[in-house]
């Protein structure tokens, strides 16, 4: 058990967990301040440019606050993935850390982008 004292006594380890978690709080409230209900269909949850007339394919609001559910899921799974790691190798460990907060930012433009189209 003297993983996680190791782990979260190492400043870059951290740190990158709070950047993570910041980029949680606000991908979460980004998406959940903007989905309103009684849109009913009307969010664009894919676009495909090559189809033609059904480039735009919609969706609920519970399909988009898929992005809720993906966010939290790759934050806690990296996170425990990366506790493992850590008495193995610290650079494995901060790079699947550093990965989820780029993958937190990329779902974060994208969902960002899909509302916007909204």
């Amino acid at each position: 058990m003297t993983t996680p004292t190791k782990y979260f006594h190492d400043r870059t380890i951290l740190l990158l967990v709070t950047i993570n978690s910041i980029l949680l709080v606000v991908g979460v409230l980004l998406v959940l301040f903007r989905l309103d209900s009684s849109k009913g269909n009307g969010y664009i949850l894919q676009y495909r440019s090559g189809v033609g007339i059904g480039e735009f394919k919609s969706g609920t609001a519970l399909d988009m606050s898929s992005f809720v559910f993906f966010l939290l899921v790759t934050y806690v799974i990296s996170l425990l993935i990366s506790v493992r790691m850590y008495n193995d190798r610290r650079s494995i460990s901060l790079s699947i850390l550093i990965m989820t907060g780029l993958l937190a930012i990329f779902a974060i433009i994208v969902s960002n982008a899909l509302l916007v189209l909204r």
